[in-house]
């Protein structure tokens, strides 16, 4: 075994390797190993630190959450692209023909993940339209929940149950979405039946008395309190008030529990369905 490496491994290298001129470029490629793993390093610390500042920026500027958030992913991507393109830039590679070679790569990539760049490209567009923000309660395609994260390719919503879902953001620029939290106020419409003979305006003034006692109502807009129908055991009243937006289901059961302790103040009855049944006395 020992005459084989002598007279074969040991002879072949010695016959084809320069070992002086292998010992020089390995000489003269550590420094430049030395200083690509350095441009990696502080480049990939410069990258948090960066985007940390130009979302903190944006945070004094009153920037949506949603815009933040992915302009700090994108900051940090940008950044260390740049960095490993200028450590490979040190270690003596053709940046020039890698740049084309990864351009081409791009056009393939793009055409195998055109769903993604579509998700990409809706993200962009929802957080720049700002067709909603994180926080609003939104539903789409029969799904409702309030917006907890817009990223890259994905929005996140929690449900009132406390469910997650997940929808892709070409989805939300492409089908109709009901943002109920756009606005500061947003109109709630209840009813009450009340007996046939009660006093029309005691109604009224039992019903206005209930919307004052709630203090989320806004009376920017006057309520609006009027018969809606005559039903077979009631005359029911319609409602229609705006309350702030942020206490929405709130508002409804304190209106309903208001209502029904003022009505009951008032002494007006509210009916409930009965069949009255009259029993013929055969013999008569």
């Amino acid at each position: 075994m020992k005459n084989f490496w002598n007279n074969y491994v040991v002879s072949f290298f010695t016959k084809y390797v320069d070992f002086e001129a292998a010992g020089k470029w390995v000489l003269s490629i550590i420094p430049k190993l030395i200083g690509g793993l350095l441009i990696l390093v502080i480049g990939w610390w410069l990258a948090g630190v960066i985007a940390g500042i130009v979302v903190r920026g944006m945070e004094r500027a009153k920037v949506d959450q949603g815009v933040r958030e992915f302009l700090y992913s994108c900051v940090k991507i940008v950044i260390k692209i740049m960095v490993i393109i200028t450590a490979l830039s040190t270690l003596g590679m053709n940046v020039t023909t890698l740049i084309a070679a990864l351009g081409t790569a791009g056009v393939a990539i793009g055409l195998a993940l055109k769903d993604s760049l579509s998700n990409f490209a809706s993200g962009v567009l929802i957080l720049f339209n700002h067709t909603f923000k994180v926080g609003d309660f939104i539903e789409i395609d029969g799904q409702k929940g309030t917006v907890r994260r817009i990223e890259l390719m994905f929005t996140t919503l929690a449900t009132a149950d406390n469910k997650r879902l997940v929808i892709p953001n070409s989805v939300l620029t492409s089908d109709m979405i009901i943002n109920y939290t756009a606005k500061n106020t947003r109109r709630l419409e209840l009813n009450v039946g009340v007996a046939y003979g009660s006093d029309i305006l005691a109604v009224k003034k039992a019903i206005t008395a209930a919307l004052k006692s709630c203090s989320n109502v806004s009376w920017e807009k006057e309520p609006i309190i009027g018969i809606a129908s005559f039903d077979d055991s009631a005359i029911t009243f319609d409602i229609k008030v705006w309350v702030k937006t942020s206490a929405f289901i709130e508002s409804q059961y304190i209106i309903n529990e208001n209502i029904l302790a003022e009505l009951d103040k008032a002494g007006i009855v509210i009916p409930f369905n009965q069949l009255d049944v009259h029993m013929i006395d055969s013999k008569a």
